[in-house]
């Protein structure tokens, strides 16, 4: 979504300088509506340039000690001062004169005697294009922070998706050798009387098992999703999605509740909700940290739809940021732990669910997420 810009007037400041008095009251009746700095010599304009930073300054040429044209240059050469347009105001009219103010920095060549009606015109345009100036600035810093931070996130995701790859080519190595493995104590034959090997060559089989379902498991998270709406069991997702971060809740002492009500099966893409509910279990771990908590997990029916509820013990969210979890980019995390896409990616998938993804959270209180399916009866898909 593009940001709109609400542009308030703001009352504009102008820098007049000049050595003599009645022409800085001269410009400043003109001028009344605007907010006027004075100064009557070159050094002193130097400092009010600095401390004020006006919008704009009216220069005069013939001043006593620093004249006009190298108080400009003064002003082009300083970091604080160089953007600030500067118009000459001179009696100096001669085409020589306006070509060496335009030299050193200035925008613009007022001749004496003075006209307000086009000292005013004149001046309003070139705020108006300095006004033009600083917000294509602020825009362009502005896409360029916005394209840092894309490229930066499609780093994180090729990254991921590495490591998704990986992660099936790893399983995919591990799968043979395992199998292998395993046929291999099958065909071992044991003694009757030798109960004690019987019990360990059973309990190694049955750890063969598991490893070759979590390698399946490891070989579905790594291929690609397929975006074809099925029949899903909400129950054995969760199942599935638990058995990879059990582990790593156990080693941060996070104890993984799981209450699993009688469901309907729901509509949907079963890669998409797997990444749904990974994405609410790692942030919910992250929330609860290193000293330890509770994470649970719970479906229930409730009327017309299927409730999926995780909820934790963490750090929970500030009530000013509550608004914007959802958000792409938004992140409370470090950029090396957060890409701020987790939960965007979670209210998109929800969406495209017909569903619904909601939040409540306290400050030191841990935070809880409801996600609600509607309940299909009819599943022509």
């Amino acid at each position: 979504m593009k940001n709109k810009r609400i542009q308030e007037k703001v009352q504009k400041s102008v820098l007049i300088v000049d050595d003599l008095i009645s022409n800085v009251k001269l410009i400043a009746k003109y001028l009344s509506d605007y907010k006027l700095y004075f100064a009557l010599d070159g050094l002193t304009a130097l400092t009010v340039a600095e401390e004020r930073l006006p919008d704009v300054i009216l220069l005069d040429i013939m001043m006593p000690g620093i004249d006009g044209y190298e108080l400009c240059r003064r002003l082009k050469l300083n970091p604080l001062t160089n953007t600030i347009p500067v118009i000459f105001v001179s009696a100096k009219s001669h085409e020589d004169d306006e070509e060496l103010g335009l030299q050193v920095g200035a925008i613009d060549f007022i001749s004496k005697p003075i006209s307000g009606p086009i000292l005013r015109a004149r001046l309003a345009n070139h705020l108006e294009l300095k006004d033009y100036r600083d917000n294509l600035e602020d825009l362009l810093k502005e896409k360029d922070n916005e394209l840092s931070s894309t490229y930066e996130q499609l780093l994180h995701a090729e990254k991921l998706s590495a490591v998704g790859k990986l992660t099936a080519s790893i399983a995919h190595e591990f799968a043979s050798p395992l199998l292998g493995m395993e046929q291999i104590l099958k065909s071992f034959r044991l003694e009757e009387q030798d109960k004690d090997k019987e019990e360990l060559f059973g309990v190694c089989v049955s750890e063969c098992q598991r490893l070759r379902d979590l390698i399946r498991e490891m070989q579905n998270f790594g291929r690609p999703t397929t975006s074809c709406f099925e029949p899903v069991d909400l129950n054995a997702i969760i199942t599935d999605v638990t058995k990879f971060c059990t582990k790593n809740c156990t080693k941060r002492n996070i104890l993984l509740e799981i209450s699993l009500k009688q469901i309907p099966l729901i509509r949907g893409v079963p890669d998409q909700m797997k990444q749904v509910l990974f994405n609410l279990l790692t942030n919910g771990a992250d929330a609860v940290g290193d000293s330890g908590g509770l994470i649970s997990i719970s479906t229930a029916v409730l009327r017309d739809q299927i409730i999926l509820i995780v909820k934790d013990s963490g750090c929970g969210i500030a009530e000013e940021n509550i608004d914007d979890v959802f958000a792409p980019f938004f992140s409370t995390k470090g950029k090396e732990k957060g890409t701020g896409l987790g939960l965007s990616i979670c209210y998109g998938i929800m969406s495209k669910h017909k569903g619904q993804i909601q939040v409540e959270s306290d400050l030191g209180q841990g935070s809880t997420f409801t996600l609600r399916f509607p309940i299909i009866k009819d599943f022509a898909l």
